[in-house]
Order: C-alpha cells, then structure tokens, then sequence
C-alpha cells in the first residue's frame, strides 16, 4: 500500500504504527505531504508482546532480554522513527527525568501524530468476530465487483 500511496494510486494506506508514514517519509519512499489521521472515535491499538514458552531451556537470559525490552531506553529506541517507529508501552510520565528526556527529545517526524493527539485506543475486535469479518470481506471485495 506503501507504494500504490507513493505513485498516487491509492489515497490512503493503512499502519499499525503511528510514525511508520514519518519513517517513510524520512527514508524517501512517500512525499513529504503524507500525515497521519485518526477516526474520530479513535482507532485499533495493539501492542508487540514477548512470551517465553513454559520449557525454555534458557529461561533466565529470556527474562533478562524481555526485562530490557521493556527499560526506558530500549522503548525510546524503538519508538523513534528512523528505527521503528512504535510507540512505548510505558507510560512516560511516570519514568525518572532523565529517562523521560530521552522520549520529549526525540524527533516524531513531519506527520506523526503526538500521543494525546492520538485519540482513544478502541480494542481490536474479538477472535469470535474472525470468521464474520472475512465472509463479510470476502462478499464485498473478493467477488471482482
């Protein structure tokens, strides 16, 4: 969709990450006119998880990477947009000062949107829903019509 967005094919593209249009942007592969937007009731959120299966056989240095994955440094890492893009999971505002200046000084990008701007984070749909949602997809959209 990235592509078909870039040669005006399409007016919109789709992303699971509210800087990815900044990275894109930064990296030259969509116009510097592109911005993110939400719907007006907000929009799916979701988050990256990391599990560690219940017979690891290193079960302490799994715990060790996901503790990192989780410190501040790691999260503001990721969530710049020349790397990732993904905002954090921890919540800023409570992080000791230092940490805290390591997200208000990083540099989001011409078209992503601030957290607050972001809206209310609506639940993705239940796994029950799957099997509706595709048969209504697939009626709609896969016929050719």
């Amino acid at each position: 969709m990235t592509r078909l967005l870039d040669d005006g094919e399409v007016s919109i593209a789709l992303s699971f990450q509210p800087a990815e249009a900044s990275g894109l942007i930064a990296s030259g592969k969509l116009p510097d006119t592109v911005r993110t937007f939400v719907l007006e009731n907000g929009t799916i959120g979701n988050t990256n998880f990391v599990a560690i299966p219940f017979n690891a056989k290193a079960r302490e240095g799994a715990m060790v990477l996901a503790d990192f994955l989780m410190s501040p440094e790691a999260q503001a890492h990721k969530q710049d947009p020349k790397v990732w893009g993904s905002f954090t999971v921890l919540d800023v505002n409570a992080l000791p000062v230092a940490a805290k200046a390591a997200f208000d000084a990083l540099d989001l990008g011409v078209a992503t949107l601030s957290p607050g701007e972001l809206g209310a984070t609506q639940l993705e749909p239940h796994p029950t829903w799957v099997a509706a949602l595709e048969a209504e997809w697939a009626k709609r959209y896969a016929s050719g019509k």
